[in-house]
């Protein structure tokens, strides 16, 4: 079961991101570069880089953030189990620092459609979250605590239901 789950997961993230980058768009952030295709110059361009936040407890299922020299973020996953009943509890999508403190809320900008237990699967790109772009990218969000932890920076997903905490996953670069 989890193997089919996971290579059809794959499938579909393989296919929606290739989709999402046929599409030639205007790039809406300030650090697009004029030399974008030149190599070994130093340029404003943001890095290629994945992440994903996997899920593997009370709810199971993966979501993939990929970020484009411009800035923007493609957003695409699933939930294959544990988001029981949403026609009465309200779920969700927030990504939190190592602290809890939030620094973006996915929700409305993923419109996520619900089936049985889960979701279908959904993808969408925001131009107003960066990975790795500048300091205030989800992979480099500092903690308040440094006193009680070296260097801890990261981001975490979080899913909640009816406003209380209901799974988490750590956002981590591929």
């Amino acid at each position: 079961m989890n193997t089919k789950f996971i290579f059809t997961l794959s499938i579909v993230i393989l296919a929606t991101i290739l989709s999402a980058a046929a599409f030639d768009s205007e790039c809406h952030y300030l650090k697009r570069s004029p030399e974008l295709f030149k190599r070994h110059e130093t340029n404003d361009t943001c890095p290629c880089t994945v992440a994903t936040a996997v899920f593997n407890s009370t709810v199971i299922g993966e979501v993939v953030f990929a970020q484009d020299p411009c800035g923007s973020t493609l957003v695409t996953g699933l939930f294959g189990d544990g988001l029981v009943d949403p026609e009465t509890n309200c779920y969700e999508y927030l990504v939190v620092d190592q602290c809890g403190k939030l620094l973006y809320n996915l929700t409305s900008a993923l419109n996520v459609t619900y089936r049985k237990d889960g979701t279908l699967p959904f993808s969408t790109v925001l131009h107003d979250l960066n990975l790795n772009c500048d300091p205030d990218g989800i992979l480099l969000a500092e903690s308040d605590k440094k006193r009680f932890q070296k260097r801890a920076t990261g981001s975490n997903l979080k899913v909640q239901q009816n406003r209380q905490n209901y799974a988490s996953a750590p956002i981590r670069s591929v």
